[in-house]
């Protein structure tokens, strides 16, 4: 009888045994960086812009664009529904969970329902945080050549060779060694497109809209109405 006990126990314990093994086996699947690739709505595609989110081992997550995080909360996923629950705490809630999962080695595949209408999302396992074009602008860059129309204006600009511009991480820039002096103003990037809005600090702030293009060191600016093209090179200190 006690060897019945024993073997039924036994038993009972492995049961239990592989069941937090698959439920710890699903978690660290799940658990690490992912990108998304894919969002649709009613198989609509809706831009992702580089989205991101971090699953932790404590059950704590962030998400966001590119290098930039917006969110925080933490996830529960249920084994024996396959549900995984997401709840922010801080910041916009783009994922309105619970949804299905399905991993498949470095893919997972979400579905669920907003507002009446399927939703399915696809993420794939990461290293790193996406970079964009638009993250590649942040730093400092040395003119090496203004056009207004087929004019080359530099050296009126740039009479000394040591003007700057300088796109820092909290959405400000600043002109340095111009000859009318340092100038100083807030750009913003449009997402899903290499579009720049600028406007200067003064009392009768100009808007400026440029397309640009980002080739290894080098920068092109080249503004909407395709009069005004600036060039620039990286460089990693301020010329004095």
């Amino acid at each position: 009888m006690k060897s019945k006990v024993f073997l039924i126990g036994l038993i009972f314990t492995t049961i239990l045994s592989c069941n937090k093994e698959l439920n710890s086996d699903n978690q660290n699947q799940i658990n690490g960086l992912w990108l998304v690739k894919s969002f649709k709505v009613n198989n609509m595609e809706i831009p992702s812009s580089e989205n991101w989110i971090r699953f932790n081992a404590d059950s704590s997550l962030s998400s966001g664009n590119d290098w930039l995080q917006h969110s925080v909360g933490y996830w529960r996923y249920q084994q024996n529904t396959k549900l995984l629950t997401i709840n922010t705490e801080i910041g916009f809630t783009y994922y309105k969970s619970p949804f299905s999962v399905e991993i498949h080695k470095t893919t997972m595949i979400w579905k669920g329902t907003k507002e009446g209408m399927e939703v399915i999302i696809i993420l794939e396992k990461a290293e790193k945080l996406p970079t964009s074009e638009a993250n590649k602008l942040f730093g400092l860059w040395k003119f090496d050549s203004v056009f207004i129309g087929d004019n080359d204006v530099l050296d009126s600009l740039n009479p000394n060779k040591k003007a700057m511009l300088f796109f820092r991480w909290d959405n400000q820039f600043e002109f340095h060694n111009y000859p009318e002096g340092e100038k100083y103003g807030i750009f913003k990037i449009q997402p899903y497109r290499n579009q720049l809005e600028m406007i200067n600090y003064s009392s009768s702030p100009k808007f400026q809209f440029y397309d640009f293009k980002i080739e290894g060191e080098n920068l092109e600016l080249k503004s909407k109405d395709e009069k005004t093209v600036l060039k620039f090179s990286r460089i990693h200190q301020f010329l004095e």
